[in-house]
């Protein structure tokens, strides 16, 4: 091949690797462009409804490629199709000439109604957003995301309880155990996990109240949750996790959990006599050389289970029914298999058990160590398919280290119930006895066309009071600027969601996004639309505008405050973004 064939292949090579993220970019920012454009059509139906002059109404953002005059207004279609504007005349107070038609010109009620109809879309669009969710049907994703940005329990929600925690962390420190309930923090009632996270995170180093149900009475504790640098900033940990049941998800066929009679459903309450308040982890995540304190835990767990090989006593709740069954411990690791992978083509199957790597017997906590002495050579897997032996070679991964990327790709899982090591699109999963255990799943709720739209209002107002307890902690100090997020971080979430959960929980965080404009736009700004209302309050007390020279001098330091604000949080977004696409 000739040197210009090579580059024009690179070139090719390249365009590829990148088309994903430009469609990463493209979902992600189209929501947010319609958000805003919804908004400028409310202004932009209120103003012709009222007689105002409209100039020009866009789509989009920078130079036009299409225009058409209609009446009075040239409609556009800009470079950049995200957003739009509205351009009404004399809307700006040193356009003002006093003629009819004028936005200035417009009574003052009228001006409202016009400057009001932007949010009000924004508004209806995220109840419109909550309803078609929750008529749509609940998954635990979206139920999962409904509990984080607007603390709703959604079902029958267990308490909010703290399950393991770091022995020499400040929950430790402040008198927090395993088990405990969380009823508040600083006197705010705590509804969700999520919430309660939300204010450690945010509470870095500062004292905290909880109260905490113990043993069926009300305690008050005092703790200080670590400060932990981030890219923006210092955040708040406890070193905690949420307590969560531990059901029996799957029994494999002639396992010993299957000859113990251990169902599927069953929940598993003790280990050994010992109470589980977290999912038991066994992946090879764990056996890292200097693990994270929950790393230590699950090592622990595993070395304890394995002092008596021969009889595991396992305590299960069966729905009214408590049993104790005893079986023998025996670790298997599962594959897990991605279609049209690497693994699928060397005839790796989803089920299939590892006995060997390399000749070497492995199991749970050996298989790290294999890993990371295996240099450069493919790994050839030894594995029991149906009681039947079978072999699968898989290659060296390419332009990095095999044992490296796998290492890491566990790491990242390292909270995970099921952490798993993963490469060529197998993934490993690690069953005690033949059991795969995982958190217990909670019955969500269904809702008809009327009951969802109940719910649809009730998570408005919940998002209005999360929204507005924010603000009141930034104007209190409580909350830095850094955790807020500007349209980056927006975009960067939205990507984030597209490609890892369901429609349902995309659609939701449109409409939380959607409400959020509302509110924002509503905050007594003078460049915002809440400005406005307040210069119109004021003209309505006093009988007269303010004066056009106050007005233009209050709207130029607005300018230049929410510039200030808007690359200060840019600023962050950016650092995060980057950061988040090294990793």
């Amino acid at each position: 091949m000739t040197k210009k064939g090579k580059t024009n292949m690179a070139f090719i090579d390249f365009i590829f690797s990148i088309l994903p993220s430009i469609k990463t970019v493209i979902l992600a920012i189209i929501p947010l462009g319609f958000l805003i454009f919804i908004h400028e059509l409310g202004h932009f139906y209120a103003a012709k409804r009222s007689g105002i002059k409209v100039n020009a109404f866009a789509l989009g953002f920078g130079p036009k490629l299409i225009a058409f005059q209609r009446g009075e207004t040239e409609y556009r279609l800009c470079l950049l199709p995200f957003g739009g504007y509205v351009q009404m005349e004399g809307e700006n107070p040193n356009e003002q000439t006093g003629a009819p038609g004028e936005f200035a010109s417009a009574s003052l009620g009228s001006r409202a109604y016009v400057v009001i109809a932007g949010p009000a879309v924004n508004l209806l669009f995220g109840v419109l957003a909550y309803w078609l969710v929750f008529a749509a049907g609940l998954n635990t994703d979206s139920a999962r995301l409904i509990g984080g940005l607007t603390g709703q329990s959604l079902g029958k929600q267990a308490p909010i309880q703290i399950g393991w925690l770091d022995d020499e962390g400040p929950a430790s420190q402040g008198g927090l155990m395993p088990g405990d309930t969380i009823v508040s923090v600083n006197g705010h009632t705590v509804n969700t996990w999520p919430t309660f996270q939300t204010k450690i995170l945010t509470s870095a180093e500062k004292r905290l109240a909880l109260v905490v149900e113990r043993n069926g009475e009300h305690q008050t504790l005092f703790v200080t949750p670590e400060a932990v640098p981030s890219i923006r900033g210092e955040l708040g940990m406890l070193h905690v996790t949420a307590r969560q049941k531990t059901e029996v998800k799957d029994v494999a066929a002639g396992s010993s959990a299957a000859a113990a009679g251990i169902q599927v459903g069953d929940l598993i309450e003790t280990l050994n006599g010992e109470t589980l308040y977290d999912v038991p982890a066994f992946g090879s995540w764990m056996w890292h050389p200097s693990p994270e304190w929950l790393g230590a835990k699950h090592q622990a767990l595993y070395n304890r289970i394995n002092l008596n090989p021969t009889a595991l006593e396992i305590g299960i709740r069966r729905g009214e029914e408590t049993l104790t069954l005893q079986l023998p411990v025996q670790w298997h690791m599962t594959a897990s298999v991605q279609p049209g992978s690497t693994a699928e083509t060397a005839g790796i199957q989803n089920g299939d058990i590892l006995v060997t790597l390399n000749g070497a017997a492995v199991d749970s906590a050996s298989l790290y160590t294999q890993l990371t002495t295996i240099t450069d050579k493919p790994l050839e897997f030894g594995l029991l398919r149906q009681g039947v032996e079978k072999t699968a070679t898989l290659p060296q991964a390419q332009g990095r280290n095999l044992q490296a990327s796998l290492i890491e790709t566990s790491e990242k899982n390292a909270l995970a119930p099921h952490s798993s090591i993963e490469t060529h699109g197998l993934a490993w999963q690690t069953k005690l006895s033949g059991m795969q255990l995982a958190p217990q799943t909670v019955q969500l709720p269904a809702y008809n066309v009327f009951t969802a739209l109940g719910k649809g209002v009730e998570a408005t107002w919940l998002t209005f009071t999360t929204v507005g307890r924010t603000l009141q902690q930034l104007i209190g100090g409580e909350v830095s600027p850094k955790h807020l997020t500007g349209p980056i971080g927006i975009a960067s979430a939205t990507s984030r969601m597209f490609d890892r959960v369901g429609l349902a929980s995309v659609l939701f965080f449109i409409g939380f996004i959607s409400i959020n404009l509302c509110i924002v736009n509503l905050l007594p700004i003078p460049i915002a639309d809440g400005g406005h209302l307040l210069f119109f309050a004021i003209e309505k007390v006093f009988g007269r505008p303010m004066p056009r020279k106050a007005q233009e001098i209050v709207q130029q330091v607005s300018v230049y405050l929410l510039i200030a604000l808007f690359l200060y949080i840019t600023w962050f977004d950016g650092i995060s973004l980057l950061h988040d696409l090294r990793n």
